[in-house]
């Protein structure tokens, strides 16, 4: 996010300051929610000492820990949608970015609607926007390659 950040022209620079002011509220969500499963309830559940600790249990469909994750991801599908403004229609790679990034957040903001109006769990969404992200963090990874790697062939024509 700080690389696209830097690389986004100077009126679009909004979008990717707002997507990773999104990207770092993802971040520490996640990092929160994994540090305490590790480091509080997996040494508490290994101890026997489970008194209270159901809300907290990574294994609780209906637990803070699940709730915190996909609220985490959907902290990311909220920065990729923001960082997708930056992107200009010019090349295939940033088309696709940005097609990419904002479709990555209807079905996240799709399957969440339909979880809660349909009545279930929420790790029924937490299963359904993991494999949006890493399916669109995968593709991403590739499609952003091309544009740095473009991006820096193209400098280098500049420069001689």
């Amino acid at each position: 996010m700080a690389c696209l950040h830097q690389r986004a022209a100077g009126e679009r620079k909004i979008f990717s300051q707002i997507g990773l002011s999104f990207a770092l509220i993802y971040a520490t969500l996640i990092i929160s929610d994994y540090f305490i499963q590790l480091t509080a309830v997996l040494p508490s559940i290994m101890s026997g000492e489970t008194a209270g600790l159901a809300l907290f249990s990574i294994y609780n469909p209906h637990g803070i820990f699940v709730a915190v994750e996909s609220l985490g991801y959907l902290m990311l599908n909220a920065a990729l949608l923001a960082v997708a403004g930056t992107f200009s229609e010019k090349s295939g790679p940033e088309r696709a970015l940005r097609l990419l990034f904002v479709i990555a957040f209807f079905l996240a903001a799709i399957s969440f609607l339909g979880v809660m109006l349909g009545g279930s769990p929420i790790v029924v969404f937490e299963v359904i926007i993991i494999a949006i992200d890493v399916v669109v963090l995968i593709a991403a990874g590739f499609l952003l390659c091309r544009l740095f790697r473009g991006g820096e062939a193209s400098q280098k024509t500049e420069r001689s």
